[in-house]
């Protein structure tokens, strides 16, 4: 267990024994926060921060002062933000990322921990479905054309986009990500941070790399009108464009891209597949077996047809899990922009029922029905999809 009466005699061994016990509950983040008289730390672990000590206000400044020493931050200054990177000899293959914040309590601290191994082991497309999958390895066969994934901040979409990487990841082929930063460093793959600082944005790297003879390119993300439209028409010229947008929905990809101002003819002709998706807590093996409640038993009925006695799984908690949850996976929908689907688009616009008659021609299931699919298979509990979803 950890002991904040190390931090005076040992505060090298505190740290590593911090940055053990975070690693073995799988956490993604330490924060360390400053309090009126006091100070604490958290770890988030799947996605959901867990106090896991208090600790003396002088315990709390020292630990503060030592992460920002090792990682090469300036001690002295304590009233503006810094970001650096810290290595540990007893984690090989672990980056840490720190930041400091000044806050009105004192300066808050937070080690992001990018784990190459823990990562390659999420970037498995977990929780989509067959057909999903199915959907995106049509896609990626292909030699040009965009694929989008969608979601909001923290939901797993540049996670997924690395999953198709590596199945596109050969000798023979030249890929090169634009990324805000790069985390992970991936072996075959040229990869470039952008920074703003110095003008290397997303278009002018965008412009750089399709003299590099590129095969495949991911953004990490469209979010200006410029960008929209190089990637657009270096698709439309033989190239695999994977990329993210900030959208509610898979389809809504299409809209934000109008948005932006690309034009319709471009948008149609160079999108083959929209994908949306949420991140939802796995239930443990603790959980426990339970029927549904007339209004979780409405909500199912409308998506999808079950017995009322159907079984389903609530969250439990035990010694190996967090409050009932462990690890996470995401919740998905998949929309593949066939010639069918661009004729319509040609036709009626974004906005025509005939999107929806041809959504449903395809057998189109949207994220909620997948969500409500897992739970049925005791996958995750109604309180998760309903919160990823905002239902």
């Amino acid at each position: 267990m950890l002991d904040q009466r190390q931090i005076k005699t040992d505060i090298e061994g505190f740290i590593k024994n911090l940055i053990s016990y975070a690693v073995k509950r799988s956490a993604s983040d330490i924060h360390i926060q400053p309090e009126e008289f006091t100070g604490k730390i958290r770890l988030r672990i799947d996605g959901s921060l867990v106090d896991i000590m208090q600790i003396h206000r002088e315990n709390f400044d020292m630990l503060a002062s030592k992460i920002k020493l090792s990682s090469g931050m300036d001690i002295s200054q304590k009233r503006m933000p810094q970001d650096r990177s810290m290595v540990h000899e007893k984690f090989p293959g672990i980056d840490f990322r720190v930041s400091s914040v000044p806050t009105i309590l004192g300066e808050k601290i937070v080690v992001r921990i990018l784990s190459v191994d823990i990562f390659m082991k999420n970037t498995r497309l977990l929780g989509f479905s067959d057909d999903s999958k199915e959907k995106l390895e049509k896609a990626i066969s292909k030699k040009s054309g965009i694929i989008l994934m969608t979601g909001p901040t923290g939901s797993g979409k540049t996670t997924s986009l690395y999953a198709l990487l590596e199945k596109l990841n050969r000798e023979e082929v030249n890929i090169i990500t634009i990324e805000d930063p790069v985390e992970y460093k991936i072996e075959n793959i040229n990869q470039i941070s952008i920074n703003e600082k110095i003008g290397l944005t997303y278009p002018v790297i965008l412009r750089s790399i399709l003299r590099q003879d590129p095969d495949i390119i991911m953004i990490g993300e469209i979010r200006d009108k410029e960008t929209a439209e190089i990637a657009i028409r270096a698709a439309i010229t033989g190239h695999l464009i994977l990329s993210t947008a900030h959208t509610r929905d898979a389809f809504s990809g299409l809209i934000r891209l109008k948005d932006l101002g690309v034009d319709d003819y471009l948008i149609r002709s160079a999108v083959n597949l929209l994908a949306g998706q949420r991140l939802v807590r796995k239930l443990c093996d603790c959980k426990r077996a339970d029927v549904m409640t007339d209004a979780e038993y409405e909500l199912m009925s409308t998506y999808i047809n079950v017995d009322r006695e159907t079984i389903i799984y609530r969250p439990v908690g035990c010694n190996h899990c967090n409050g009932g949850y462990k690890g996470r996976q995401a919740v998905e929908e998949v929309i593949s922009i066939d010639k069918e689907f661009k004729d319509i688009l040609r036709i009626y616009g974004l906005e025509g029922k005939e999107i929806q008659d041809k959504l449903k021609k395809d057998k189109f299931r949207p994220m909620i029905t997948n969500g409500l699919i897992q739970v049925l298979k005791g996958e995750t509990s109604f309180e998760e999809i309903l919160s990823a979803l905002d239902h």
